[in-house]
């Protein structure tokens, strides 16, 4: 049940993935409470996520390559929490309807 569960969850989230020009495979490397508020943030609304966890969440998601201690600065903590809240922004019923048409 966990499985498809987990599927259920991928199917909801990749018209964003794809908008974002994120790969599938940085969502499935997520930890399961990182999809989770992935999850939470796109299609439920319902968890109102720190500034913290938004920037840790998009990280993970986007910068999984990146390595802790580098002498390099994280691009992160020079974004807002404004652009973090609009990076994470749901899709609209109608950014949403080409992609269901496909199925």
């Amino acid at each position: 049940m966990k499985s498809e569960d987990m599927k259920a969850l991928e199917r909801q989230i990749r018209p964003w993935l794809e908008k974002m020009g994120i790969p599938q495979q940085n969502y499935r490397n997520l930890p399961p409470s990182y999809q989770d508020l992935l999850h939470d943030l796109i299609c439920t609304q319902t968890h109102r996520p720190s500034p913290r966890e938004r920037r840790d969440l998009y990280r993970k998601l986007c910068l999984p390559e990146s390595v802790a201690g580098r002498d390099s600065a994280d691009p992160v903590d020079f974004m807002t929490d404004e652009e973090l809240q609009k990076f994470f922004s749901p899709l609209t019923p109608g950014e949403r309807l080409p992609y269901l048409s496909k199925f």
